[in-house]
C-alpha cells in the first residue's frame, strides 16, 4: 500500500507547494492527495516540479454541488477533469451529496444517481474516476447506502474513498465493510478520535474552520480504530491501493511524519501468510 500525505493539512498553515514536495519526499511518502482549492491555484513551475518528483498525485479531493442546474454541474466536471489532467492524477474525489442516505426521498435519489452517473460519463473517456467518499449525512453514511447507490449508478468509473474511520462512525466493522466494498474501493482516508463522543470533530463546519476545535483529534493508533488488526486483516488486498493519511490537528509535519512511519512498522509486521 502506498501513503499519500494530504494537503489539507496545512489550510491554516503558511506553506509554500514546492516545501510540501521537498517534505513529503524527504519523508518517504508515496503521493500527495491534493485538496481542490490548492490545485486550482498551482503554477505552472509547482505542477512541473510536482511532476519531476517521484511523488504520485493519488488524488484530487474537491467538491461539487450535486444540486446545481444539470448544465453547470457538467460544466463543473469538466472544469475539474482538466484540473486533474494538469495535476496529473485519475481520481476526483467528491461527497455524494449533503443529506443522510435515510433521509433521500424517491425523487432526490433518482436525480442523485442521474447526476453522478452524468458526472461518470463525463469522466469515463478522460480515463478519470469519480471517487464518492464514505461520509455521514452524504448518501454513502452506510455499508448499505453505498452499496446500493453504486448498483444504481451502474458505471465503473463510479468509486470509493474509503474512510475507515467514518465507517465505524456508521456502526460498522471496518474490516467486513473493506471486504464488502472492496471491489469498489479505489483510495482509503486514514484518520482516527480518541473516543466515540468526538466524531463531531470531523464535521464540515469544524473542521474546515481555523478556530474549530480539534479536540478528541489524536495520533493514527493511539484513537478508537484498531489499525493495527485493521492492517492486518486487509493488508493482502491493500498492495493496489494509496491510503492519504487526513491530519487537522496542529504540528502536521511531525504527526503526519510519525503515523507514515508506524504504519510502515505495523504493514511490515504482518505475517506473511496473512498478505
Amino acid at each position: 500500500m502506498k501513503l499519500a500525505l494530504c494537503t489539507i493539512s496545512y489550510r491554516h498553515h503558511l506553506r509554500s507547494f514546492n516545501d510540501l514536495i521537498d517534505f513529503a519526499s524527504e519523508e518517504h511518502f508515496d503521493a500527495i492527495d491534493i485538496w481542490g482549492v490548492h490545485a486550482e491555484h498551482l503554477r505552472t513551475e509547482e505542477v512541473d516540479r510536482l511532476k519531476s518528483s517521484h511523488l504520485n498525485v493519488s488524488m484530487l479531493s474537491h467538491y461539487l454541488n450535486l444540486n446545481a442546474p444539470m448544465s453547470k454541474l457538467l460544466a463543473e466536471t469538466k472544469r475539474l477533469s482538466r484540473l486533474a489532467t494538469r495535476i496529473g492524477t485519475q481520481r476526483i474525489r467528491i461527497f455524494a451529496g449533503n443529506e443522510a442516505s435515510h433521509t433521500l426521498s424517491d425523487a432526490k435519489w433518482d436525480q442523485l444517481v442521474y447526476r453522478l452517473n452524468g458526472i461518470c460519463r463525463v469522466l469515463d473517456p478522460a480515463g478519470q474516476r469519480l471517487l464518492l467518499e464514505f461520509h455521514p449525512n452524504t448518501a454513502t453514511d452506510t455499508v448499505e447506502a453505498t452499496v446500493r447507490l453504486l448498483q444504481a449508478i451502474n458505471h465503473p468509473a463510479c468509486r470509493i474513498n474509503f474512510d475507515v474511520l467514518h465507517v465505524i462512525e456508521s456502526k460498522a466493522d471496518p474490516v467486513e465493510a473493506y471486504f464488502r466494498l472492496a471491489s469498489c474501493v479505489d483510495h482509503l482516508h486514514l484518520k482516527t478520535v480518541a473516543n466515540a463522543e468526538q466524531f463531531a470533530v470531523f464535521e464540515p463546519t469544524n473542521v474546515y474552520a481555523a478556530s474549530g476545535s480539534r479536540e478528541g483529534m489524536v495520533p493514527l493508533f493511539e484513537g478508537i480504530v484498531d489499525y493495527k488488526r485493521f492492517f492486518e486483516d486487509v493488508s493482502a488486498h491493500l498492495d493496489h491501493l494509496t491510503a492519504s493519511l487526513e491530519w487537522f490537528g496542529p504540528d502536521p509535519d511531525k504527526r503526519l511524519s510519525e503515523d507514515r512511519r508506524l504504519i510502515v512498522q505495523a504493514l511490515e509486521r504482518v505475517p506473511v501468510l496473512s498478505r
